[in-house]
């Protein structure tokens, strides 16, 4: 089906000597113009757009038209004929250069209304056909017949839009003094507007164009008044003339130049994705549109674009080659999917997995109901909002529908729904929830995440520590930032406060940014980006308005939250701990001082082992850093009783377990329940790990870590046998059954088993 909102849009600029005039300092009218249509061009291109440009320069050296003919319509050149926006078309914009010749500006409009009309007839879709034109009306014309003109284009529909320095008595476009803002929203140069004959109206001077003018040339937009010539205001009236006929619009550079300085996404049309709303035997036809989505930029088919030789086409190709020293190109069809099981891979054809692919069925299902307040905002997922509505035509099903949304209004509930889009797409579940605005009566759809999606993470409370608890001032304080810092009504308007940084008519800074500096690269690709953009520049006055507004608030809320630098203390240690001398007090750092001597390395040597012996003799406690290793140390230096290292080593263990957040502390838990097993069999102390082991298998049950329990049956920790220690008085056939008799979780069902607090008392005694 052919598109029927295109416009056929005919770009005609003045390249006369008229349009190359300006003082010293200050951009040319001609200047401006080739920046405005630079963003036009970038603006089409960026949108993905289907709109046909054409490029007509008059008052060039050159008469390319097909109206040319004895001494007619010269100077007059068609130098892209129309069709959809293009980098040529951009290159063509870049080799604009002042003419020496004069041509007839009506002339020009006839010769791009031609245009436009031989390059339409026949073809459907076109919604709009228009000339824009750039002038500053300074060159001679012809007026004659030029009602007959603008009857013909009235005709065939065509319309005149002019952007020109200024359509006022005087030259007033660089005024230094703007009256206002002009609203970005309230104009589009790609489409036709209502004839308005606009005066100079916007503090756009600084909005940036491709060419780098904007903050950086704010200067070139500004010089005094100066008198319109009789021409140029014969010129207007002529001009003025025609665009309220054809029911066109007239700009000054500065609107024109606001109003491109913003890129807009690709405009797509809404369109219906139907389901069949199922309810158990109730079946109501429905339609679904997107309401909110994720805007991202879609660049993909902007990176074909450039290509240091333009005339050589771009193709991507691909290869598959072994990963072997033959390097043997292999063919698509000779290849299959494997997946990895273990260290073979498992070879699935096509068939196979398209067999093995879960199969579905296109539906919008209604599985469940709850209460809105069940369905929290941390469960909303996806990036798309969609709005349900009864399809037309059905007149009982849309009596249905209505009554459903009223249902779940009135008792303030969503239904849970089963959505697939087609049968080759994966199901997903979501909710609705009712939507009632005077007339306009319909469902929200929000996409919602199963079982496997969630990560539920537990923290400790802080609640617990006074030290967290917040004053009454400090709270106070919060409260009178959020106050102050309240959007709502942070700007004031014409009735009153008003809201800032409106949602609806904020662009997307990351895409401003990254067109801009598209743009800016395609026009001058060796000189750094420049960062300067009055839209955004815009938005940050904005927030700095509410933090002005703060400061106050801000100041009492750095008095109420103190922050202090704390600094780590050195560790000291005595000189007589280490060496026998008396009080003598360093830090860690110099210890190598105080053994340094003049004996040489050998002397160094034997000072730093002995250093170390005396460190190791100083360990009298395990740390639950590397409690392994201080366990050995104090066992090899005997600074603590056998008893006393294994007790501390024990509580290391069970803390580690306690406060393990899932497994994270298991395998250095069981890696020192390991060496506490293998040092009491080297002890002859198998009692001391026995013990142990029985308890800590009772205890697991109350603390709910059978998962620790599984790791110790699957390194095989069972309790020592006289096999492996002669001390022991356990059976080897005892051990071997004590990893298989009753897990931790069927042992409190087990009759005569040992009473529970009685257990934890035994532990504790161990402990």
């Amino acid at each position: 089906m052919a598109r029927t909102d295109k416009e056929a849009l005919a770009l005609v600029l003045d390249v006369s000597q008229g349009m190359a005039n300006a003082p010293p300092g200050f951009d040319t009218p001609l200047q401006v113009a080739v920046d405005i249509l630079q963003m036009i061009v970038q603006r089409k291109m960026f949108q993905e757009s289907k709109d046909e440009v054409a490029l007509v320069l008059y008052g060039s050296e050159e008469t390319k038209n097909d109206l040319a003919e004895d001494g007619d319509y010269d100077n007059v050149s068609i130098v892209f004929p129309l069709g959809v926006a293009n980098w040529n078309l951009f290159d063509e914009i870049q080799k604009i250069k002042p003419g020496v010749a004069h041509a007839d500006l009506v002339d020009a409009i006839v010769v791009a209304a031609d245009h436009i009309k031989s390059q339409t007839d026949g073809k459907k879709g076109f919604q709009a056909k228009r000339v824009l034109l750039f002038t500053n009306a300074s060159t001679p014309f012809s007026d004659n017949n030029l009602a007959v003109i603008t009857q013909q284009m009235k005709n065939f529909d065509i319309t005149l839009d002019a952007i020109g320095p200024t359509w006022d008595e005087e030259d007033r476009s660089t005024s230094p003094e703007p009256d206002g803002e002009v609203p970005t929203d309230a104009m589009d140069l790609d489409r036709p507007q209502q004839s308005n004959t606009t005066n100079e109206a916007s503090a756009s001077a600084t909005a940036p164009t491709t060419n780098g003018h904007g903050t950086e040339s704010k200067q070139k937009f500004r010089s005094p008044k100066k008198p319109l010539t009789p021409q140029q205001k014969t010129g207007i009236r002529v001009i003025t003339n025609i665009a309220n006929e054809t029911d066109g619009s007239m700009y000054t550079f500065r609107e024109a130049l606001m109003i491109l300085s913003t890129h807009q996404s690709k405009t797509v049309k809404p369109t219906a994705t139907k389901y069949i709303l199922e309810f158990l035997d109730i079946k109501i036809p429905i339609c679904t549109y997107i309401q909110v989505k994720d805007n991202k930029p879609q660049i993909f088919r902007l990176k074909k674009v450039f290509a240091r030789e333009p005339k050589i086409e771009i193709k991507t190709d691909r290869g598959r080659y072994t990963k072997d020293e033959v390097d043997q190109e292999i063919e698509k069809e000779e290849i299959i999917d494997g997946y990895r099981y273990g260290s073979t891979f498992v070879p699935i054809s096509k068939e196979d997995s398209d067999e093995m692919k879960y199969q579905s069925e296109k539906c919008f299902q209604i599985i469940g109901f709850t209460s809105s307040s069940n369905v929290q905002r941390s469960y909303f997922l996806g990036d798309t909002v969609y709005e349900v509505i009864a399809e037309r035509g059905y007149e009982a099903s849309e009596t249905a529908f209505v009554a459903l949304v009223q249902a779940l209004y009135d008792t303030d509930t969503v239904a849970i729904i089963r959505k697939c889009f087609s049968s080759r797409s994966a199901p997903e579940i979501g909710f609705v929830r009712p939507h009632i605005l005077h007339d306009h009566i319909c469902l929200f759809y929000i996409k919602l995440p199963f079982s496997e999606d969630m990560r539920l993470f537990e923290f400790d409370t802080l609640d617990g520590f006074k030290r967290n608890q917040p004053t009454d001032d400090q709270l106070k304080a919060v409260d009178n930032l959020i106050t102050s810092m309240d959007l709502t009504h942070a700007e004031t308007g014409e009735n009153g406060p008003d809201e800032a940084l409106k949602p609806e008519l904020i662009f997307n800074p990351y895409i401003q940014r990254m067109f801009q500096s598209i743009a800016r690269r395609a026009v001058q690709p060796d000189e750094p980006l420049s960062f300067s953009n009055t839209i955004l520049e815009n938005y940050e006055q904005s927030c700095r308005n509410v933090a002005v507004n703060s400061r106050k608030t801000l100041e009492q809320l750095n008095k109420q939250f103190l922050l202090k630098v704390t600094e780590r203390k050195a560790k000291m240690t005595t000189g007589e701990a280490l060496f026998g001398t008396d009080d003598v007090k360093k830090p860690v750092g110099d210890e190598k001082e105080n053994i340094v001597t003049n004996d040489g390395l050998e002397s160094d040597k034997v000072n730093m082992e002995a250093m170390a012996t005396k460190k190791k003799l100083t360990i009298k406690q395990i740390g639950s850093v590397t409690p392994m290793e201080d366990f050995k140390t104090i066992i090899e230096s005997q600074s603590l009783p056998f008893e006393e290292a294994c007790r501390q080593l024990r509580d290391q263990i069970t803390d580690l377990i306690q406060n393990s957040f899932g497994d994270a502390f298991y395998l250095k838990a069981l890696a020192c329940l390991i060496g506490l097993r293998e040092t009491c069999i080297q002890k002859l102390e198998p009692n001391v790990y026995n013990d142990f082991i029985r308890n800590l298998k009772k205890w697991l049950q109350t603390i709910a870590r059978k998962d620790f329990w599984d790791k110790i049956v699957q390194e095989k920790l069972t309790i020592i046998s006289s096999n492996e220690c002669i001390e022991s008085n356990v059976f080897p056939a005892e051990a071997e059954s004590f990893l298989a008799e009753d897990t931790p979780e069927d042992t409190a069902n087990k009759p005569g088993t040992i009473d529970q607090a009685e257990n934890e008392e035994d532990l504790l005694d161990l402990i």
